[in-house]
């Protein structure tokens, strides 16, 4: 796991992740894209060559995987701290000589809800108990 305390760092970690993808394939840029939500990320990686998108392959290292997860909730914490919008994913798009694009998708998934509420397992229990709702144990 890598401490991330910078932007900078966070780019960093998700170009070495991205750029393990192609492997050594051809490819005109490669890519890695992520859904972030509460504290869950998801990615899909992917590369462009000759105008055609391949998804298949093998991911990077489990390690690299965690680390730019890592990085993309940093990012996610980061532009929320920063400039009060929250994102709800990413896709880093990274090209052989170095340089890189960041599109930041700020729509919450469709049907998604977050909450931060808790749920008391007692009260719960409770609640269904009058709404005629039998909970005994059996």
């Amino acid at each position: 796991m890598t401490d991330i305390a910078t932007t900078e760092q966070a780019y960093e970690v998700l170009g070495r992740a991205v750029n393990q993808f192609p492997a050594s394939r051809a490819w005109d840029s490669a890519f890695g894209k992520f859904v972030v939500l509460n504290q869950m990320v998801s990615v899909q990686w992917g590369l462009m060559c000759d105008g055609a998108i391949d998804q298949k392959g093998a991911s990077p290292p489990r390690v690299s995987i965690g680390d730019a997860m890592d990085a993309a909730l940093f990012l996610r914490d980061d532009l929320l701290k920063t400039t009060g919008q929250r994102i709800w994913g990413l896709t880093f798009t990274l090209y052989p000589d170095g340089k890189f694009d960041i599109d930041y998708d700020y729509n919450r998934p469709a049907g998604y809800e977050e909450t931060e509420e808790t749920v008391d397992l007692s009260q719960a229990l409770e609640d269904l108990q009058k709404q005629g709702i039998d909970v005994s144990k059996k």
